[in-house]
């Protein structure tokens, strides 16, 4: 992953580091080198597993039931996705953890399902 000393003293110092500055799969490399899961990081969902193939077939879905295009649902999640979306891995490199949490929220899906499957 090639993290500098100051980026590990400050995903240490600062709460919210590793969620607003770094992405699922960065998270899960970081993870690999500690030898632990992300899960751990960030606590386990009660709800099975989400693949990232699930979570951009379910963004699509939500656009088909809401009537709306993507766009629209970006707006709401505050993140850019159509670029993302294909291979599904990508949006899991491409966007934060908090990211994952805004648009997990406008799915009504818990984001840590999706840590699970990491």
């Amino acid at each position: 992953m090639g993290l500098s000393l100051v980026e590990l003293q400050d995903i240490e110092s600062c709460e919210d580091e590793l969620s607003s500055c770094y992405s699922p799969a960065q998270v899960q490399q970081l993870c690999k080198v500690l030898g632990i899961h992300p899960a751990e990081l960030f606590g386990r969902a009660t709800e099975p597993p989400i693949s990232a193939a699930e979570l951009v077939t379910a963004t699509l879905e939500e656009c088909r039931s809401r009537g709306i295009p993507l766009e629209q649902l970006e707006d709401a999640v505050g993140w850019r996705l159509a670029g993302s979306l294909d291979p599904p891995e990508r949006l899991l490199e491409d966007m934060t953890i908090d990211g994952l949490q805004w648009l997990c929220r406008e799915l009504h899906i818990d984001w840590h399902r999706v840590l699970l499957n990491l």
